[in-house]
């Protein structure tokens, strides 16, 4: 009986984990999008920036339309942070947990106007954090 008893608390034991626990996933990192503030400002100059240039840097616009005999371009990104951590802590039966998850979301719009020779004449950039 008292190697059974033996047997049961070294089971306890060894199924009882002690330590914290981080979340799981891999670092699987995205790449990082030129769709900035400080993107734009470096990239595009009224009267002088080209179609060309403007997609060498952001890429093909999202959304294309015409008005009144100028082409615009509309680059739009959402990206959303969620950070997600969690506790554990096991002494023999009894333990503790906790979690805790916070979220973020960037939206940036980029509006770039083209006049009929494929030039930049004006754009506007906006960012909002929620």
């Amino acid at each position: 009986m008292r190697h059974i008893a033996s047997l049961v608390i070294a089971g306890l034991l060894g199924f009882a984990p002690i330590g914290c626990q981080s979340p799981s996933g891999g670092d699987v990192a995205a790449r990082p999008s030129n769709l900035t503030p400080g993107m734009a400002k470096k990239t595009i100059t009224n009267g002088r920036t080209s179609q060309a240039e403007v997609t060498e840097v952001f890429g093909p616009p999202d959304l294309v339309t015409h008005r009144d005999g100028i082409q615009i371009w509309t680059y739009d990104k959402i990206r959303y942070d969620v950070q997600a951590s969690s506790g554990y802590f096991n002494v023999l039966i009894a333990g503790t947990g906790s979690s805790r998850t916070t979220s973020s979301s960037t939206s940036t719009m980029l509006i770039v106007y083209f006049d009929a020779n494929d030039i930049v004449t004006d754009y506007r950039l906006s960012t909002i954090r929620f």
